[in-house]
């Protein structure tokens, strides 16, 4: 039996008698990696086992797949290496049946050493907040900082003068790492299992690449600093952490220094590997262009609707963002304003919605709007001072913590917050049901979102650290419940997702936080900055652009799972910023540049001109009738800023759009190529090139493989159609 797998792109070679990997060739650039150590290892509460002390009991070849099962009297494993048609990478998984009730406390999925001519394995820490809290400080004038190597994902870039690898787990706060030669891939699960119980482990993802020409100007394919892209001259004020409730908040007078050019990043081959992984992955996108408005940020209610007056007023906001023209709008309030509804919930209960926000959802119906399901999972209402945990009379589902509870919201003190545990069964079993039966069973949202933490506060993200759980009744051992967690939430994401097929999932807090591998089953994610972009159009298209290239380049995100942010904050009543007027047209196609989803803040009561709300309406649907091409995105390779031309390709083969953005107030030239590797184009004759935005007569025919030169006018979004007419 031939013991390897193999497509266009890498060859798997097997030694059935180590029971692992004995090669892999990239056959990108055909070098060889030598493999060896290739084997798993459980470590319980009870006894720890290696592969090597355990018995093969079958192994089997096919097109796509090796698998092995090994036995023993405590354990039976099965592990299964899959390389699909057409792939770059491959995926190993494994599960785990336990003889015996225990617990489980360390999983290494593959501990390999790879040997070849140059190789050189440096291991990338993701997603980083560097440049997110250098913007803060920029433009808002606070800072806050994540604590030192929170990064909660890690791949490892195994470098050679042609190509490499990458490889890594599937999760969050995994602990993979690197230990000499070898790589230790694996996680501590800490959890409980049961006699007879089927442990389905977080695979290991495993790519090839080659180098490309962009790769020998890595030292430029990074963002301008935040002071760059944003300035200094229009903060908005607008204190992120104050707004959050969060307890302590670090203000700064100055500007934050220039992100660090000598940490380790990504180079430009190794990010399009990873992401064209990542999106194979997750993918395909499952919806169009989807616009909705954020309510919180929108000038709506963030309390109970405790008057006819409060909900009439947001009825009318429902009308502004038809006469915007978007699709829908997040709910203003988790759980529909009625927290202290949810507090008071006891045993055999259920979440009826009351007769105003029901009204308010039966009024977004009839003007076709969606609703986005806003939920809690561990708090009523982490950022208000009424919150409280979920089903006070089951105490015993609550987060077991060190020393007094405190009820806070938000505090940086987060270890101390009363939260239900989300690895709590009973709980989690009850909590699905209230969402899954109860609120969305209702008939009357069309989407679904989460946020907060898991430690029961609304976080920002210097919070999002590895929760801790003391209680012994849960499905974790006490102590780490980060893992237990993270488990649940995805199964209750794939649960919504499976019990309502065509609902819009967007995530917020913590997916957007813990990096791609938390939004399995999620449609859009959160983007970096949350706190609205202030100040010109201008600069807040330069934002959109550059957080999107961070989620793509350095996290590694599908950029149809981002989640463009436009227009300024307009959730703090007490102090509402100027609406920004004037190029309209730079920030809509910034942001459907970036990505089919967009997420409005705008001031829904005070109001905006009709022509501006006329302008929006326009481009969105100018989005939707080009969505085909907005699903596809090759970047420029210029990061947005001024005195930079930037932009992005989106082709499918020789036809589509490129967009162009020139910040600066000079007149720009932007250079690109008909090649795949500058904009993705892979026609095989002559294409004219016409510039469909801003009207111009200005058209050219060009060859494959031909320099193209455009000229942009100052402060200007230019559209170029390819091969259309």
């Amino acid at each position: 039996m031939t013991n390897l797998l193999e497509t266009a792109a890498l060859r798997m070679e097997f030694d059935r008698a180590a029971g692992g990997l004995s090669a892999i060739t990239n056959k990108l650039t055909g070098e060889t990696y030598a493999v060896s150590g290739d084997a798993f290892a459980v470590e319980t509460t009870a006894f720890s086992r290696t592969q090597a002390e355990m018995r093969q009991v079958a192994w089997s070849v096919t097109a796509d797949s090796v698998t092995a099962r090994y036995a023993d009297a405590d354990l039976t494993v099965e592990v299964a290496y899959e390389l699909r048609s057409g792939d770059h990478f491959f995926q190993k998984r494994m599960a785990i049946t336990f003889a015996a009730a225990g617990g489980v406390t360390q999983i290494t999925v593959s501990r390999p050493v790879f040997a070849a001519t140059g190789l050189d394995i440096v291991c990338y820490r993701h997603p980083d907040f560097d440049w997110v809290t250098e913007y803060v400080e920029a433009k808002h004038g606070w800072g806050l900082r994540r604590p030192a190597d929170s990064e909660p994902a890690r791949t490892f870039f195994g470098r050679t003068a042609r190509g490499g690898f990458f490889t890594g787990v599937e999760m969050a706060y995994d602990n993979s790492r690197l230990e000499a030669k070898a790589l230790a891939l694996g996680y501590a699960p800490n959890l409980k299992v049961k006699a007879g119980e089927r442990l389905e482990c977080e695979p290991l993802y495993f790519g090839v690449y080659r180098r490309g020409e962009r790769d020998g100007r890595a030292a430029d394919w990074v963002p301008l600093s935040a002071a760059e892209v944003v300035g200094t001259d229009a903060r908005s004020g607008f204190n992120g952490a104050a707004a959050a409730g969060l307890g302590v908040t670090s203000g700064s007078a100055g500007i934050a220094t220039p992100q660090a050019r000598d940490k380790v990043l990504p180079l430009p081959s190794e990010s399009a590997a990873m992401a064209a992984m990542t999106s194979a992955i997750l993918g395909p996108p499952r919806h169009g262009l989807m616009a909705f408005a954020c309510g919180w940020h929108c000038q709506m209610e963030q309390g109970e609707y405790d008057t006819d007056a409060k909900l009439e007023g947001d009825l009318r906001s429902l009308e502004f963002c038809v006469e915007c023209g978007l699709d829908g709008v997040s709910d203003c309030h988790p759980w529909g304003g009625e927290s202290r509804k949810m507090a008071a919930l006891g045993e055999g209960q259920h979440y009826e919605l009351s007769e105003r926000p029901k009204r308010f959802l039966e009024s977004a119906r009839e003007l076709k709007l969606k609703v986005v399901q806003w939920p809690t999972m561990n708090n009523t209402h982490p950022w208000k001072d009424y919150g409280k945990p979920f089903r006070l009379d089951r105490p015993e589902w609550l987060r077991g913590i060190e020393g007094e509870a405190h009820r806070k919201p938000n505090a940086d003190d987060c270890r101390h917050r009363e939260a239900n545990c989300l690895a709590c069964e009973p709980f989690y079993d009850w909590l699905q049901k209230i969402i899954l039966d109860d609120a969305l069973g209702a008939g009357l949202y069309d989407a679904w979102c989460m946020d907060g933490d898991f430690w029961g506060t609304g976080a920002y993200f210097h919070t999002v650290l590895s929760v801790t759980c003391l209680a012994e009744n849960h499905e974790h051992l006490p102590g780490d419940a980060n893992y237990a967690c993270q488990r649940r939430l995805d199964r209750m994401i794939a649960e919504v997702r499976r019990r309502h097929p065509g609902i819009y999932i967007a995530m917020c807090r913590p997916p957007m936080d813990l990096g791609v591998w938390a939004n399995r089953h999620v449609d859009a994610c959160f983007t970096l900055i949350e706190s609205g972009t202030g100040g010109s159009n201008i600069a807040a298209g330069d934002e959109v652009r550059t957080a999107s290239r961070m989620r793509v380049h350095h996290h590694f995100f599908p950029h149809w799972m981002d989640w463009s942010l436009l227009f300024p904050s307009y959730g703090n009543p007490a102090q509402y910023p100027d609406w920004p007027n004037g190029h309209i047209d730079y920030l809509m196609l910034s942001a459907m540049s970036c990505s089919p989803n967009l997420l409005l803040y705008l001031p829904t009561k005070t109001g905006i001109p009709d022509a501006d709300k006329a302008e929006i309406r326009k481009w969105l649907d100018w989005g939707r009738a080009n969505v085909k091409y907005i699903l596809v995105r090759h970047d420029l390779f210029d990061w947005p800023g001024k005195g930079r031309v930037d932009g992005s390709a989106h082709l499918i083969g020789d036809r589509g759009l490129i967009f162009l953005f020139n910040p600066s107030d000079e007149e720009k030239v932007a250079e690109f190529a008909l090649t795949p590797e500058s904009t993705g184009f892979t026609g095989t004759g002559p294409v004219e090139i016409v510039q469909e935005h801003p009207a111009s007569e200005r058209h050219a025919t060009f060859r494959p493989g031909a320099s193209v030169r455009w000229l942009l006018l100052p402060e200007t979004a230019v559209v170029l159609r390819v091969g259309e007419q």
